[in-house]
């Protein structure tokens, strides 16, 4: 009995010698296993190329992205420096109109094409007046104690300085002017000293009656050219009389 071998594959054609017994090339294998790696490799390859092409697509539209994104942008800010500046309205502002001198004629007042006068405000002198009090009291905001039987309270507005004592209160003008000029300088500070001293004796309280005209109409003391402390007598009933008690006293500008 003649056992043959298994023939090979019609499709695969070995040309080479092969050994009795042998029923596989090795040759033919080895050459199969090459092709089948250089298969691989070419299939490797054209997948990095492919994937090389797509990243540097996806990065080209990335910068193009940019740089369109920056051009609109440029755009915009060359469009907005062009445009021309907004114009507001000012409602309801007064009309400045200088001052005129003393011996001057004032303007005629224009006439309008309907032949309507148009009236022109009358200019008033006007005193400049600094933004901010050359005087602040020294006390805090609050009840104070300035000596035995004189107690201060300070508001946003002022001072009310209170001695209802029998030897503080009075009637006389002498007494409350120089009562006065003792406790100015402790709610304002001690630098009203030389202020007060250039004031004339009497000039306080002499600026009238101190029980029916004072109280209500008040005593300045000028403290500059723009400000000055205005000082209101307070009065109660007494035994022979109306007596002052107190004295409410503020920084205010000249013309109030």
């Amino acid at each position: 009995m003649v056992v043959t071998a298994p023939q090979q594959s019609s499709e695969i054609i070995c040309t080479h010698e092969r050994r009795p017994g042998t029923t596989v090339c090795l040759h033919c294998r080895h050459a199969a296993r090459i092709a089948a790696r250089a298969k691989r490799q070419r299939l490797m390859l054209r997948a990095g190329a492919v994937g090389i092409v797509i990243v540097t697509i996806a990065t080209a539209g990335l910068i193009g992205a940019t740089a369109i994104r920056g051009r609109v942008r440029d755009a915009a800010a060359d469009n907005r420096s062009l445009q021309p500046p907004t114009i507001v309205a000012q409602a309801n502002v007064p009309e400045v109109v200088p001052n005129l001198p003393a011996d001057s004629t004032p303007a005629a007042p224009p006439v309008t094409q309907e032949g309507i006068t148009k009236p022109v405000a009358a200019s008033t002198p006007s005193t400049p007046v600094a933004s901010v009090a050359p005087l602040s009291p020294v006390i805090p905001i609050g009840p104070s104690t300035i000596s035995d039987g004189i107690t201060a309270v300070r508001a946003d507005s002022g001072v009310t300085l209170s001695f209802d004592t029998p030897m503080l209160r009075t009637r006389i003008p002498a007494k409350f002017e120089q009562f006065v000029r003792t406790t100015l300088p402790a709610v304002y500070g001690h630098g009203l000293d030389s202020l007060l001293a250039k004031i004339p004796d009497g000039a306080i309280a002499g600026q009238g009656d101190l029980i029916s005209e004072l109280p209500g109409r008040g005593v300045r003391i000028p403290i500059g050219a723009a400000w000055m402390l205005r000082l209101y007598p307070e009065t109660r009933p007494g035994q022979d009389g109306p007596l002052v008690v107190r004295y409410r006293v503020a920084v205010v500008p000249t013309h109030e």
